[in-house]
């Protein structure tokens, strides 16, 4: 059993979670997809084993400083020079089924979308922007979208300003999700040399920008209130307004408390709250 728990450790279930919650909620967005259950399991399936492949092939490329780093130390034990080839032709075989089935079993087009999301984690961000340069989540953050549109073309084969407005939600959520969590990982970011915002400029200016990428971010997930083309259904926008609200508390609040680590904490841990009540209250109202 700890050998299967460790396993999981390095898939990042937690982001699979997040990227198949994401899928679905543009998926149930399309008119008639109840009608659909088989679709729906095939583009979980292959979310599933892309989004834990791209985060395997991550973790191999970042094993020289995965044990400089106190949060990411324990994942040496399931990933080390002894074990890293039997993974990387695990993670391979995982994004080579992933896009099989989900080119030949739902279509082309949301194949290409996955493998997208998949290149963009490992290649974009990873490989590329990590390690370079302090926009590396911001601009990484593109592979949180890739799952939206891969759930609206799954049924549609097309791409509306439905799964568009979802793809860039959590675009934008994503540098305010992880600034507040890199800001209680600073040490580590310093420790391993990597660019994240606090360790570069320090956690009063990255509290800056969290609270500026928040107030874009609020002003972005109210869109659909002036473009009816983007339909959420009725209880999207009231609720968006709390979160937002309760969002912009979270993230003030450091401000007005010494730049205390803990409030940061959690501000990350209501950011996680704030995306996943917004889908799942996309995903609930049909049932209503």
């Amino acid at each position: 059993m700890s050998k299967i728990t460790n396993f999981m450790k390095i898939t990042k279930l937690e982001i699979t979670i997040l990227i198949d919650l994401v899928a679905i909620t543009a998926f149930i967005l399309v008119p008639g997809s109840f009608s659909h259950p088989l679709i729906l399991f095939l583009l979980i399936f292959s979310g599933t084993l892309a989004s834990m492949s791209a985060s395997m092939f991550n973790n191999i490329y970042d094993m020289d400083i995965d044990t400089k780093m106190k949060r990411t130390r324990s994942r040496s034990s399931t990933l080390n020079p002894g074990t890293r080839g039997i993974i990387f032709s695990i993670a391979a075989a995982m994004i080579i089924v992933s896009f099989i089935v989900s080119s030949i079993f739902i279509n082309l087009l949301t194949a290409l979308f996955i493998f997208g999301g998949f290149l963009s984690y490992v290649f974009l961000y990873t490989i590329f922007l990590k390690r370079r340069t302090t926009w590396n989540i911001v601009i990484g953050g593109i592979a949180g979208g890739f799952p939206a549109l891969a759930g609206w073309a799954a049924l549609t084969n097309s791409v509306s300003f439905t799964s568009l407005f979802l793809a860039f939600l959590v675009f934008m959520w994503t540098p305010t999700h992880f600034w507040n969590l890199s800001i209680n990982n600073v040490d580590d970011y310093k420790a391993s040399q990597v660019p994240m915002l606090p360790a570069i400029v320090g956690i009063k200016k990255t509290e800056f920008w969290i609270v500026i990428n928040t107030v874009i971010l609020i002003f972005y997930s109210l869109i659909p209130l002036f473009v009816p083309s983007i339909k959420l259904g009725l209880p999207y926008i009231p609720i968006a307004i709390i979160m937002d609200i309760i969002l912009l508390y979270y993230v003030l609040k450091p401000a007005f408390k010494s730049y205390d680590k803990k409030y940061f904490r959690k501000a990350f841990g209501f950011s996680n709250m704030y995306l996943m009540i917004l889908l799942l209250v996309i995903i609930i109202y049909p049932f209503i």
